[in-house]
């Protein structure tokens, strides 16, 4: 049986030809992406708080990469970079679901918090639309401290927020421990209400992140805990680097998963694509 391969995070420059994203997904035997749309705006010094976005901007890639969905749709799947420091967010993000069905959103906090009170209006929207939040977890190279606003435990507020899915991505390395305990915090809190675990809110994304040396090691240790349903794979490529780099990540994943970790053909299935479609709410 041929697997599915999700790519649950693959970033977008702006420039990208529907024709070409699927080819070079074919030539790396990528079956879907999930493709976020570049960043609303521009790091005017990505080693200082200097940033710079707009309303208009935010908007202007939601149209890109809804498009980009609309021209494939069963392969690429669309996701809105949001930034929720524009105060029109909250609104942008209902007319980007629904109006343009994109199927989730991205956020990376830099100098901001995710438990920032100024979130809450778009974690109200999101939980009204019921799309997923795929969220930067753990050192984010290039941002200067920005990695302090980032820390896995930051995200038990959307305990708060119980109709929220999330997924924290690249196993918060370096704070994979970190990550998983806060995985577990939410596993907890579903069976002190007696709930079953289909309604788990947090998934992780296991996209690198971890270097090589620490790799099996991590994943080694999510699955090890039970996370077996709710661990996606992703490359962290742009669409243009998906062949060769994308194929590497998914193909020595594969090997570490079976080989040296002997996990079954059903663990690896799950892995590999079916739980990132459950996690926007599509059958694998």
């Amino acid at each position: 049986m041929k697997l599915l391969i999700v790519d649950c995070h693959v970033h977008a420059t702006g420039s990208e030809k529907v024709d070409a994203i699927i080819k070079t997904m074919d030539a790396a035997g990528i079956d879907v992406v999930f493709l976020f749309s570049p960043y609303p705006g521009s790091l005017e010094d990505p080693y200082l708080r200097e940033v710079k976005f707009s309303a208009k901007r935010q908007r202007e890639v939601a149209k890109f990469i809804a498009d980009i969905q609309r021209r494939a749709p069963d392969r690429i799947k669309g996701f809105l970079w949001l930034e929720p420091r524009i105060k029109e967010a909250p609104a942008i993000l209902e007319w980007a679901i629904s109006d343009l069905e994109l199927r989730g959103i991205k956020m990376i906090p830099h100098h901001w918090y995710p438990f920032d009170e100024m979130l809450f209006p778009i974690y109200e929207k999101v939980e009204e639309l019921r799309v997923p939040i795929l969220f930067h977890s753990g050192i984010l190279f290039g941002f200067a401290d920005s990695s302090r606003f980032c820390r896995p435990a930051h995200y038990e507020v959307l305990l708060k927020f119980p109709k929220i899915k999330f997924a924290l991505a690249h196993i918060s390395w370096p704070w994979v421990d970190e990550c998983i305990a806060v995985w577990g915090r939410y596993r907890a809190a579903l069976r002190h209400a007696n709930k079953d675990m289909k309604e788990m809110q947090m998934f992780i994304d296991a996209t690198p992140g971890t270097p090589p040396l620490w790799r099996k090691e991590a994943l080694r240790k999510v699955f090890a805990y039970g996370a077996e349903d709710f661990v996606m794979f992703g490359s962290d490529s742009t669409p243009s680097t998906l062949n060769p780099r994308g194929k590497q990540v998914w193909e020595r994943d594969l090997l570490i998963l079976r080989n040296e970790l002997g996990l079954p053909d059903q663990t690896v299935r799950k892995y590999l694509g079916e739980n990132a479609l459950r996690f926007i709410g599509e059958k694998g």
